[in-house]
């Protein structure tokens, strides 16, 4: 009974196709194991006549065990608690009907009467051993299924047979002789018993290893990731799930038996697939997904006794994908999809060595966007993201296939302009580009409008290699920068020498303060109707000691763009006040901060300690902005502003008129003095609307009590015209040239003019 359970534990864990032949299987162990438990122990019975046996009644008692097994384990297989019952009582019942047929084939024996009592307690007790049997079988419990379940079935069917045994009552029959059986038929069916219990328990074991070793070893199969099919002559005999899967076969793998690999495979190398190969090759469809890329390979082994092979076959698709994948990622910019700076290397690389062979020309642009900063403050980086993204697909539009568009930094661009007439096609591309940012970056119709600016290089004139190449395009890109933005400039040796020589001259500001070079000058701030003085401005002076007097215009935004303006800022700051200190107090000092140092969060706190270390009183300095600094981040330069004023800095506003948004700058932020932009100054003796201009704003500092300072005059006239147009304070060389002061003078100054008739 054992061998039973072990076929229904197998039952459980096979294919479900299979299940029906090991139901079939378990029912023959078990009805046989019945019907030679029966015999085995009629052979032992010990009467007054050795009994023989009737073949065909001992058959049919083997064929009604077999079956109700069956039956037996067929309601079992219901799972349910209706289904064990019924599966017990039908196994007693075969048990019963077995052991009764089994007598009945005995011959030389009659039986006289039953007790039915020991019957049904008999069959009751069966009842009940084989439905905690099958409970046994049914629980998870792995020794309780493996030892009980065998033992309660074996039980119940010794009580049974012993019980229906006891229960008959036998006579002699008079019809067969006394003196004994036939002995013959007694051995044959002791071995015909011994026969079919060895068999069924030995083939049954054997099954149950084997099939699972099958089982198992096409699970593994199934679960490889690699397609397998096994072919012998030219044709598929067996294969896995896989296989079907990879080959885009629509149909079940059944269907796939007896297919020609070749109609499925088309190698990369051209030969066949089944042919004289070594390792792997690559392969794709001759039907199906052309895009699908697989590889296989071809292995030759013995399958059930005879020469095959064994064709592996793996979907590379994702792999290759995620290839192109990464090295897309590797040789492009994310964001925009443009080549970066390795492709960008490579290309340029190959385009030179073409066109050096080919004695060609091509041409090297280098791009740089204007106003991107401040697009990226004001809207924020998505909006930064959008315009880049825009730019991109106009430098797309504007080249060939065969030009290369790389992006290389934040809002840096090159192109590589190949096979095309120089310098020609190049100035024609950046007309292009530069029609095209008008078109899409348009200030009117965009808020978040961008210039572009180009440097132009040439191969091979202005180098013979990538490194040269580019750098003669940035400095070609400098020059269109610092010329007036978005303009394009072409390289020239002079760029270069000009560019050096800024780079000196950035070294040397960086060393003016430690070396002592720089001078602080001043120039008076009079009351715009009496001359009065009321103040001076100080203003920063360089004096190289191989280049003379350098002009602030030349050298202060050199500063700025190195940031060597900080400390030469601080140091001008330092030096004003400490003059100042030393001044009637009536006198204040105005002092230029440039936007570099503004943008600085700890410039309040510099401020601050210069003034304590210098002793110069708060409200007599002034600090003069421009718009434009404004603009960078209103949010810190109202933190900014409002922390000075707190501790009593005066802040002006210079160069007004000039700005994006003066109007709405006065409204936004308090300032404590307007600085006229000197421009309009110059221009009120001849241009009536310039002098409205600054008679608008002289109303307009009066209207917001503010006072207005008007700078750049020059001569009487235009003090008697700022005077008589409102504003309340003048500065200019009419009044005093910046000087390095000896002396400070209080009081009203000696104009221009009126020195000269002195003289």
């Amino acid at each position: 009974m054992q061998v039973m359970f072990l076929l229904l534990r197998r039952l459980d864990e096979c294919a479900e196709a299979r299940k029906p032949l090991w139901l079939i299987g378990a029912a023959g162990v078990g009805g046989l194991g019945i019907w030679a438990t029966h015999f085995v122990a009629m052979l032992a019975y010990q009467g007054s006549v050795t009994a023989n046996f009737d073949w065909l009644v001992t058959s049919i008692s083997a064929l009604v065990a077999v079956g109700g097994v069956l039956e037996s384990l067929r309601l079992f297989g219901r799972n349910t608690r209706t289904g064990l019952i019924l599966a017990a009582v039908v196994l007693a019942g075969t048990v019963a009907a077995m052991h009764f047929l089994g007598m009945m084939a005995m011959r030389g024996l009659i039986r006289e009467g039953y007790d039915y009592a020991l019957l049904i307690g008999a069959a009751t007790f069966a009842i009940g051993a084989f439905a905690l049997a099958f409970a046994g079988q049914r629980s998870g419990i792995r020794g309780l299924r493996q030892v009980v379940p065998g033992l309660l079935v074996a039980a119940g069917i010794v009580v049974l047979h012993f019980g229906d045994v006891a229960a008959v009552s036998f006579a002699l029959d008079p019809s067969v002789l006394a003196h004994g059986g036939d002995e013959a038929n007694r051995v044959w069916l002791v071995g015909a018993i011994c026969a079919i219990a060895a068999i069924s328990a030995c083939g049954s074991v054997a099954a149950v290893v084997l099939d699972r070793y099958l089982t198992d070893l096409r699970g593994m199969t199934e679960a490889y990731i690699e397609g397998v099919a096994i072919v012998r002559d030219n044709r598929i005999i067996d294969l896995n799930a896989r296989f079907r899967d990879i080959v885009a076969f629509d149909g079940p793998v059944s269907a796939m038996t007896g297919m020609d690999p070749e109609k499925l495979l088309l190698p990369a190398d051209g030969q066949k697939v089944l042919g004289d190969r070594e390792g792997i090759a690559e392969a794709t469809l001759v039907e199906g997904p052309q895009e699908r890329s697989l590889e296989f390979a071809v292995r030759t082994v013995e399958y059930r006794g005879r020469p095959t092979q064994v064709l592996a076959v793996r979907d590379l698709t994702a792999t290759r994908q995620a290839q192109r994948q990464i090295e897309h990622l590797a040789n492009h910019d994310p964001l925009t999809g443009l080549a970066n700076r390795t492709l960008l290397n490579h290309s340029l690389q190959r385009a030179i060595g073409v066109a050096g062979r080919a004695h060609a020309s091509l041409a090297v642009l280098a791009l740089d966007l204007d106003r991107f900063k401040a697009v990226n403050d004001l809207f924020g980086h998505s909006a930064g993201d959008q315009v880049l993204k825009t730019v991109a697909a106009i430098l797309r539009e504007c080249t060939n296939d065969v030009d290369t568009v790389a992006r290389i930094g934040g809002d840096e661009f090159i192109i590589v302009q190949v096979g095309q007439s120089q310098p020609k096609a190049a100035e024609q591309l950046a007309k292009s580009i530069q029609r095209a940012f008008r078109r899409d970056f348009h200030p009117q119709t965009n808020p978040m409008s961008v210039g572009v600016s180009i440097g132009v290089a040439l191969f091979p004139d202005d180098g013979e290699n990538g490194d040269a190449l580019r750098h003669c395009a940035d400095i070609a890109l400098y020059r269109a920068k610092s010329t007036g933005r978005g303009i394009t400039a072409h390289y020239s040796t002079e760029m270069d020498q000009e560019l050096r020589d800024r780079r000196q001259m950035e070294a040397e500001l960086r060393q003016a303060v430690r070396r002592k070079q720089l001078r602080t000058a001043f120039q008076p701030l009079v009351k715009a109707e009496t001359g009065a003085i009321v103040g001076y401005e100080a203003l920063l002076r360089w004096h190289h000691p191989e280049l003379g007097e350098v002009p602030p215009s030349v050298f202060i935004p050199i500063a700025e763009e190195s940031g060597a303006i900080n400390a030469m800022g601080e140091w001008v700051l330092r030096s004003a006040c400490r003059t100042a200190a030393q001044w009637p107090d009536e006198l204040s000092v105005a002092v230029n901060v440039s936007a570099v140092q503004f943008r600085r969060r700890n410039f309040a706190d510099r401020v601050f300690a210069v003034l304590q270390e210098t002793g110069l009183a708060p409200e007599r300095l002034e600090l003069e902005i421009t718009e434009s600094v404004l603009l960078q981040d209103e949010a810190l330069s109202r933190e900014m502003l409002h922390a000075l004023k707190t501790h009593g800095v005066r802040i002006v506003i210079d160069d007004f008129g000039t700005g994006y948004s003066s109007l709405s700058n006065l409204r936004t932020f308090q300032f404590d003095k307007i600085k006229i932009d000197r421009s309009f100054i110059a221009a009120m003796s001849e241009d009536k609307h310039a002098r409205a201009i600054v008679r608008s704003i002289a109303d307009l500092g009066r209207n917001i009590n503010v006072p207005v300072l008007a700078e750049g005059i020059e001569s009487k006239e235009q003090q008697d015209m700022i005077a008589a147009d409102g504003c309340t304070h003048a500065q200019g060389y009419y009044f005093g040239p910046p000087s390095e002061l000896a002396e400070t003078r209080v009081g009203n100054v000696v104009p221009l003019d009126t020195a000269k008739r002195r003289a």
